[in-house]
């Protein structure tokens, strides 16, 4: 007999399959729809053990027994595999496999057909023997299992036509496990796959049709791992078009496996009251049965917030007042929000793994809008505080603190809020640099810069071109104030970097800003320090001057860039004809201020002596001025050893002002320079008697007197002074104690010895 013959003879049975009159079975087979594995499922591991299985069907030694073992271990490798969340390729592969297995079986099956060398009888007895079933087994197993991943691969699927077209390999493998009458596991999971493939071609009452003979098939096997499966999916069809038992004649109690379908339930009954605008009590009940029994999750929780409004009126524990919050978020009615969000944080107790953290931003948010600052401020830097925080919910909480302390900043922000403004600012750039909202963070962060690179820093990460616009003006307008605060303090090498960095940021400024003559001005201040070409700088002056009615501020920076100019030149020449051009026509204060310290920082003597000659008739009627450039120029001559010239230009400008120190202190000087030891020791008296020993100026003379008697025919009278000096020896400048100790060293006096 033939393998088609045989087959051919117990078809008939299979009828009664096809009308679900099936009978039960003594013992399910392994090859049935295992049940979700609570084990973690290690998707190569699983893949090592399907290979290995291949590989024990490919030696020369696997024979029929070997086969229906393979047949029996492979169920459970695919079936942890189908829960392992592979993609459409990993399953492929898996399909693949499966497809050379029953290939192999198919032709070890050929080998033992071909053995009996087409003997009538050997091949009946064959087909009645323990190969035989061995073999049949393995032939429809595999198949089966394979139609398993085909339904994986068809889940994936999308549109109709394709999803349909997606479910004919898995619907082929389903049915011929389903004619298997031997083996009973391969029927009642045929059957089980071949429910999942209607359920998944929306075939639903179809599939609860198929569904509800396998349980009557099964009502003998409560235990029977298919007949658990098809009781979860009537509950759950029943469930999703909302046909549904009273929970509570139930006891409100169920088992873990139950736990999905009172979800499904509680939702139907949900969307039912959506509907009819009933209140769902029963969906409450089923909900809060879930939550006290620990089985809330993020999911759960996410739909149930679906129906926020419908939860907001019944008993779901403290997420009553989380949906509350939910629905008046939705509404705006942001105080009423806020305090039922703080309701929810202070009752609920969550699982560890609840992830909350969105609803909390969304509490800080409703505070916000309430206009409720501090409670959201406490909220955020709680949440932002959290290591393992979602990148999306850091980036929202920190544009939101920021949005909170601008808010408060501009009703009138103390400074500690300035503090933390220009914090949530810099954490919100950072965050979100290319969120819209960043350039206006960027712009605060630059005007409340306290140097030139921070705020530059800003400029360069700015996007929009209007943000580009005010961040360059805040730049250059703090680049500006550092350069003058670095240049009235002489400390020239800042300001040239500054200028540098000053003269980058014009480029940014808008038009507008450029044509500003005082900025113009300050620009060309920074140019006259570095600009590489000086003459063209001056050109930049002329022109500016040349426009007039311009005010103090611009023509003091005018004046001292032209100054800066013409020290970096080192044209003599142009220098004394600027000067002279001054001094011709009178100069206001405030020039002066600026000339009098560049001429005293002339290198050149000369140069120094004429400029300041030049300069002091011009400001006979400025009485400090003229004091000054005075004491320039004698001072000048002491450096020139044109000691007469001196000792004439100290007793003139003693002559005009008798009461100045300096003049006293200039002539005592130049006198001794030209040998009139009594001049200077009482030009120096004059200053002594009017000091005191706390004052340099007192030491300076006491030590030029002592000097001078020292070094005369009389210089015992050196020694009441070197007296008074060690009676105040404790108030001795660091300048003067070289002095100091020289003139002890010199003296010819008992006490100076006595004392050294």
């Amino acid at each position: 007999m033939s393998r088609l013959k045989f087959m051919n003879a117990v078809r008939p049975l299979c009828v009664l399959v096809m009308l679900g009159l099936f009978a039960p079975a003594q013992a399910a087979d392994k090859a049935v729809a295992a049940t979700p594995a609570t084990a973690v499922i290690n998707p190569a591991t699983d893949m090592a053990k399907l290979a290995a299985l291949v590989a024990r069907l490919q030696a020369a030694s696997a024979g029929s027994e070997e086969y229906a073992a393979v047949a029996n271990e492979v169920g459970p490798v695919v079936d942890e595999l189908r829960q392992a969340g592979l993609d459409a390729k990993q399953l492929d592969a898996i399909r693949r496999q499966l497809e050379q297995m029953r290939v192999l079986a198919d032709q070890r099956l050929d080998q033992y057909e071909a053995a009996t060398n087409e003997n009538e009888g050997a091949l009946e007895n064959m087909y009645r023997s323990r190969v035989w079933d061995d073999m049949s087994f393995a032939l429809a197993a595999f198949p089966y299992w394979r139609a398993w991943i085909d339904l994986e691969l068809a889940r994936m699927v999308n549109g109709q036509g394709e999803k349909s077209q997606a479910l004919k390999p898995a619907r082929d493998g389903f049915k011929a496990a389903s004619v298997q009458l031997f083996k009973p596991g391969l029927v009642y999971g045929g059957w089980l796959g071949l429910g999942y493939v209607e359920l998944e071609g929306g075939r639903k009452d179809r599939a609860k049709e198929i569904f509800k003979k396998l349980e009557e098939a099964l009502a003998s096997e409560p235990d029977s791992p298919v007949r658990q499966a098809v009781s979860m999916e009537l509950r759950n069809i029943d469930a999703k078009q909302g046909t549904v038992s009273s929970f509570a004649s139930k006891g409100g109690k169920y088992s873990d496996n139950d736990a999905p379908v009172i979800k499904n339930e509680a939702f139907a009954m949900l969307q039912q009251s959506r509907k009819t605008g009933g209140r769902p009590l029963e969906a409450a009940a089923r909900l809060k049965s879930l939550i006290d029994a620990g089985k809330i999750d993020d999911q759960l929780l996410s739909n149930m917030m679906t129906y926020a409004q419908e939860l907001s009126g019944v008993d779901v524990g403290p997420y009553t007042d989380l949906a509350g919050a939910e629905f008046a978020m939705a509404n705006e009615h942001w105080y009423n929000a806020m305090q039922k969000y703080a309701a929810f944080f202070k009752a609920v107790q969550p699982p560890p793994d609840l992830d909350l953290n969105n609803y909390r931003y969304r509490w800080a948010l409703a505070a916000y809008k309430s206009d409720i600052f501090e409670p959201a401020i406490d909220v955020l830097n709680k949440l932002l505080a959290q290591p393992r925080l979602s990148g999306e919910l850091d980036e929202a909480g920190s544009k939101l603190l920021y949005a909170i302390y601008a808010t408060r900043e501009q009703k009138g922000g103390s400074q500690a809020n300035h503090q933390k403004l220009r914090e949530a600012a810099a954490r919100f750039v950072s965050r979100s640099p290319h969120d819209p909202a960043a350039d206006a963070a960027r712009l605060m962060i630059a005007q409340t810069a306290t140097s030139a690179g921070a705020a530059l820093q800003q400029l360069g990460q700015a996007s929009s071109a209007e943000a580009k616009a005010q961040i360059g003006r805040t730049a250059f307008g703090i680049i500006a104030r550092d350069f003058s605060t670095a240049v009235a303090r002489g400390k020239t090498a800042q300001g040239a970097g500054l200028a540098r960095q000053g003269i980058d940021a014009w480029q940014t400024l808008p038009a507008e800003d450029k044509k500003d003559q005082f900025n113009f001005a300050v620009l060309l201040e920074m140019r006259a320090l570095v600009d590489p070409e000086p003459d063209a700088v001056l050109k930049a002056l002329d022109q500016i001057e040349q426009k007039g009615k311009l005010n103090n501020d611009i023509e003091r920076a005018l004046v001292w860039s032209r100054l800066q100019l013409l020290d970096r030149m080192k044209d003599p020449a142009r220098s004394e004809a600027y000067v002279r051009k001054l001094a011709g026509s009178g100069i206001p204060a405030w020039q002066v201020e600026y000339l009098y310290p560049w001429i005293k920082d002339g290198k050149d003597v000369e140069q120094r002596m004429k400029l300041a000659t030049l300069v002091r008739p011009a400001v006979k009627d400025q009485p400090e001025m003229d004091r000054r450039f005075a004491m320039l120029i004698i001072e000048d001559l002491l450096v020139k050893k044109d000691a007469t010239g001196a000792n004439e230009q100290a007793r003139a400008f003693l002559k005009q002002y008798p009461k100045s120190g300096d003049a006293w202190r200039l002539v005592a000087r130049s006198s001794e320079a030209v040998n009139q030891p009594f001049e200077a020791d009482r030009a120096w008296n004059v200053i002594t008697d009017k000091a005191v020993p706390t004052m340099p100026i007192w030491w300076e003379g006491m030590l030029s007197r002592v000097r001078i008697r020292t070094q005369s025919n009389r210089p015992d009278e050196a020694c009441p002074l070197l007296k008074q000096l060690l009676k105040q020896q404790q108030y001795v400048p660091a300048d003067f104690k070289d002095e100091f100790n020289a003139a002890r060293g010199s003296a010819r006096c008992a006490t100076a010895q006595a004392a050294n």
